[in-house]
């Protein structure tokens, strides 16, 4: 019997988008016959809300990072803000419930809270019956994600903490699945390390240091940390990567073009899964996805500019399990990266905490569990 499967997210970060199409493209190669549709569901069902929102988001991560910080801590220990995210998310379902009366889904998987919680405000009313999927693409959980977890079916966490933090907020154990985040099937593969050196005109003799700008959600410091690392004394190279950021791309090239040390600023590219391949160590924020891609290149991470609030719970994750090491303050990029470069052992070890807590096979695990036991 054909399934209908929704996968749902909304484009607060690139992350949840990820998530979702990576999931969407392994159904729709391993499971051809059971049709699967992906939407972004706070666009669809308001875009005047997902503007706001957005643009609130995006404003208040680059101009008042503090803020967004408060806001995160409050939302975790008080209801207010839960409450309202609760108001707002069933006035939005009202026009879900269009899609799935038009569509019947027999599971909906979800990659963002403010989905979650539109779905199961539907389930609640007795307006879906559809199986609700939960995929949460960071490595410590909020309360955002879990609203209303009585009407949540499974949920998919990064890590064992996770699930024990779940559970000790009275989730049952039996519907919380360790399979990691969702990676795309190219950061998994082998490349030829020889050929990605020849194509981007680099030296297999330097060490390779991949330097990620953070896009839009970048913070306003990173010139600073760039600027700190043309000044390590060592043989290295760097890739920078400005993403769909123009100013962080222009901000590369200039402070780039008096430096005695190859640096490829690079804008928006598909090329990050064989960068990573040849890189000794990633500068970049910790962002969920990002992260995760780190982890299953197993590459020496050095985090820089977390946001305050998820992306500071990733970067606290990382380095408790030393997975990776933070650069508090660019006056200090010379002395760790440096020190980094000359410590084999340090670095080893990061590589095998990695390992450890990598997931790599998680879109399969994620899917084949969701098949197993409501597709099948």
């Amino acid at each position: 019997m054909n399934k209908k499967i929704m996968i749902l997210y909304a484009s607060i970060g690139g992350g949840h988008f990820k998530a979702a199409d990576g999931i969407r493209s392994y159904i729709a190669e391993n499971y051809p016959n059971d049709k699967v549709e992906m939407i972004d569901a706070l666009h669809y069902t308001s875009k005047v809300v997902d503007k706001i929102i957005i643009d609130s988001y995006l404003n208040m991560v680059k101009y008042s990072p503090k803020t967004w910080g408060e806001i995160y801590k409050i939302s975790e220990k008080q209801h207010s803000v839960a409450n309202f995210s609760n108001m707002v998310q069933k006035m939005l379902s009202q026009k879900l419930f269009k899609l799935f009366k038009d569509e019947q889904p027999d599971v909906v998987i979800s990659t963002h809270p403010f989905i979650t919680e539109m779905v199961a405000s539907l389930k609640k009313r007795g307006k879906t019956s559809a199986k609700l999927c939960v995929v949460i693409t960071d490595y410590i959980s909020h309360k955002l994600w879990e609203l209303k977890p009585e009407y949540v079916d499974m949920y998919f966490v990064a890590n064992e903490e996770m699930k024990y933090g779940l559970v000790h907020n009275g989730i049952g154990a039996s519907k919380i699945f360790i399979t990691g985040i969702p990676v795309s099937p190219a950061f998994l593969k082998e490349y030829d390390k020889q050929e990605i050196y020849e194509e981007f005109g680099l030296s297999p003799e330097k060490r390779t240091i991949l330097f990620f700008a953070g896009g839009q959600y970048g913070a306003s410091n990173i010139k600073n940390f760039f600027k700190s690392l043309l000044l390590v004394n060592e043989e290295i190279q760097i890739v920078a990567i400005a993403g769909k950021s123009a100013n962080s791309q222009k901000m590369f090239q200039k402070l780039s073009s008096g430096s005695d040390k190859k640096v490829i600023v690079l804008g928006y590219t598909n090329k990050v899964p064989e960068l990573m391949q040849i890189a000794d160590f990633v500068v970049s924020k910790p962002g969920g996805l990002t992260t995760t891609e780190i982890l299953a290149s197993t590459v020496p991470f050095i985090i820089i500019n977390p946001i305050p609030g998820q992306e500071e719970e990733n970067a606290n994750f990382l380095t408790n399990n030393g997975a990776a090491v933070r650069l508090w303050d660019s006056s200090k990029t010379v002395p760790l990266i440096t020190q980094l470069l000359n410590d084999n052992f340090r670095i080893e070890n990061m590589k095998i905490m990695q390992k450890h807590i990598a997931k790599p096979n998680a879109t399969k695990d994620i899917v084949e569990t969701i098949v197993k036991e409501y597709l099948s």
